[in-house]
């Protein structure tokens, strides 16, 4: 270590940044976790695992914002993938003009405050004079209260976070589908193999890696989902829409920062389990050799 002391030195920003930034705030927060603290210069009182047991337990909201935010991840995460891949898929055609246009379009969204886009849509959806409802009432549909009853607030979060996330999750696809061999679908196309064939024999197989990658990051990011719902719904109707962050957010908004830290690891864990189910499970689909051998 001596003799490369120089070369050390100079990589030596990013691991103070990481010691500063990353495994204290970490340390730090597991005390918290383990502790009782309502804040300010009062000292932390040492309470073991109880904030743990007493989330896992007692607490009156957070198996409602369990339910609801793998409810989230259930039909989110499928279907949102799903349409990024056909989307991407039809704007990777050779034949499809304007291309860059539908990229950038499709794009937008990823650069858009996710605060802004919130807002946008609870006005488009306010029961009383949004812009949804004026379109429904055109056609004789009586106004749907989009953000007061459950099902219709879950389908407006469903929506909002499609939208956000659709245009990362297709640029995403794009270079993954242009880095695809083209002789893999004329050697497929000379065998006899159609559209169809080819999407699910070669396309799905080659871009497992990517598909790994893109489930397990929207997996984080959904459980770590707030401030769209926040300001959609805040949570309701009935708490419908309460996610597991926002609970976290309201304990530490009550000066409750050991229970709001030990919800966080909870929620870690939570993303640990899921995670290794989601390689697991992947692990045995599509190969690329088994694929393209049927």
């Amino acid at each position: 270590m001596w003799k490369h002391r120089v070369d050390y030195l100079f990589i030596s920003p990013f691991f103070i940044v990481f010691l500063v930034f990353g495994v204290y705030p970490t340390v730090w927060g597991l005390r918290l976790s383990l502790s009782r603290w309502p804040g300010g210069q009062k000292p932390m009182e040492w309470v073991g695992l109880n904030n743990y047991i007493g989330l896992l337990t007692s607490d009156p909201l957070l198996g409602k914002a369990f339910v609801n935010t793998m409810m989230l991840l259930g039909w989110i995460l499928p279907t949102g993938l799903a349409f990024a891949l056909i989307v991407a898929v039809m704007l990777n055609a050779r034949r499809l003009r304007g291309r860059g246009i539908f990229r950038t379009i499709y794009f937008l969204p990823f650069v858009t405050s996710g605060v802004i886009v919130a807002i946008v849509f609870s006005q488009f959806l306010d029961k009383n004079y949004g812009w949804v409802n004026l379109l429904l009432g055109k056609v004789g549909i009586p106004p749907v209260p989009w953000l007061t009853e459950a099902i219709p607030a879950q389908i407006s979060v469903t929506l909002l976070l499609h939208w956000m996330g659709s245009g990362t999750n297709i640029l995403i696809f794009l270079g993954a589908l242009q880095a695809i061999d083209r002789e893999l679908y004329e050697a497929a196309e000379i065998d006899g193999a159609n559209a169809v064939q080819s999407f699910f024999r070669i396309t799905v197989p080659m871009l497992r890696p990517v598909l790994l990658f893109m489930i397990i990051t929207a997996t984080i990011g959904l459980i770590n989902l707030y401030a769209q719902v926040k300001l959609l719904t805040n949570g309701g109707p009935q708490n419908n829409t309460y996610t597991m962050f926002m609970r976290m957010m309201d304990l530490i908004a009550g000066n409750r920062f050991g229970e709001g830290a030990a919800l966080g690891f909870l929620m870690g864990a939570v993303i640990l389990v899921i995670t290794f189910v989601q390689l697991r499970l992947l692990r045995s689909w599509w190969t690329v050799e088994g694929n393209l051998k049927g």
